[in-house]
Order: C-alpha cells, then structure tokens, then sequence
C-alpha cells in the first residue's frame, strides 16, 4: 500500500470598502452585463448606470481616504481642510486639494485625471439629475478608468506601491477599455 501525503492552503483576500465595491462592479461589468446592445434584458440599463456610479465611488473612497491619511499624519497642519472634510464635496477635494496637500495638483487635460472629470459629472448627471442613460461601453469604461484613476490618485499621494489593491485586481482581472473621456455618450430623445 502506498502512502499519500496531500497538502492543501488556504489563502484569501482581506477585503474592505475599496475592494468589496470593486469585486461587485467587476462582477456587473465581467459576468452580468452582456457583451453586446442586442443581447440586453430591461435590467441591464440600471444595471449599466450602477455601474457608472459605482465606479465613481471607487475614485471617491480612494482620494478621501488618501487626504484622510495626510490629515491624520498632520494634525493641525491643513486646518481649513479638517474642518471641511466631513462635508466637502468631491469636486473641491479632487479640484482643490491635492495641490494643498502635496503641492501637486492633478492634470485634468491627461488620463486618467480627464476621465475621471468626465465621470464625475456624468455619475452626476446619473444620480442627481435626468437619470442619464449609460450604455454597457461607458458603463464597462467607466470601470476601467475609475480603477487607472485610483491607482493614479493613490500614487500620487502615496508614491510607489501606494496602490494596495493590485492582489484584488490580479483575482479578479479587468479588460482594457476605453477612457471614459473618449466613450460616446448616449442622450434621451426628447
């Protein structure tokens, strides 16, 4: 009789409020939403725009979190930031803050900082205004850049390897697609 000696691991991702909004959107984008307009259901376009708008919550939780670092690290040293932070708008702390907190602004006429403009006021428009229509192209860009521009913010503010997430993104893998400043919107006929 001969022995077998069999030796199993177990490993697992350590998730948190990036990564678990990440896993579900990689999931609409990778798994639920069809790869071309004819093959979609009447869900798929809600689905679509909560994509977009959970995209834009990944580039939002990246900078918060990052000014929060640089906050907690220098107390007392960006009073007029402390005390806006806890209602500041994203616009003021993705237009305005990074040049005050690391004397670097971001370059909104280069990738991925355009599409992330471009996102912003389209998850906007999806939320607060028209309900905006997404297709599954600026639906499936939006990821794809939301996720560039968060390497990028995290980068910027952290300097190399200030990107925590690359395991979460190696498991569950991305296509490229195209910047979202580049996608065609799609308008409701009037």
């Amino acid at each position: 009789m001969t022995l077998l000696a069999v030796q199993t691991s177990t490993t697992w991702i350590n998730l948190d409020a990036w990564s678990n909004f990440y896993v579900g959107a990689h999931w609409l984008a990778t798994e639920e939403l069809p790869d071309a307009h004819w093959q979609t259901e009447p869900r798929h376009g809600p689905l679509s725009q909560l994509l977009l708008i959970a995209s834009q919550h990944l580039v939002e939780f990246t900078l918060l979190k990052c000014v929060s670092e640089v906050l907690e690290t220098n107390p007392g040293k960006f009073p007029d930031i402390e005390r806006k932070f806890s209602r500041a708008s994203f616009f003021d702390a993705f237009a305005r803050w990074p040049v005050e907190l690391t004397g670097q602004a971001f370059d909104t006429n280069v990738e991925p900082y355009k599409s992330l403009e471009r996102l912003r006021l389209r998850r906007n428009d999806t939320a607060h205004k028209a309900s905006a229509l997404t297709s599954l192209e600026m639906a499936r860009s939006a990821l794809f850049s939301a996720v560039e521009g968060s390497k990028s913010i995290a980068l910027h503010f952290r300097g190399s390897n200030g990107f925590p997430y690359e395991p979460v993104l190696k498991k569950y893998p991305l296509r490229s697609q195209k910047w979202f400043s580049d996608v065609d919107f799609i308008e409701r006929l009037t």
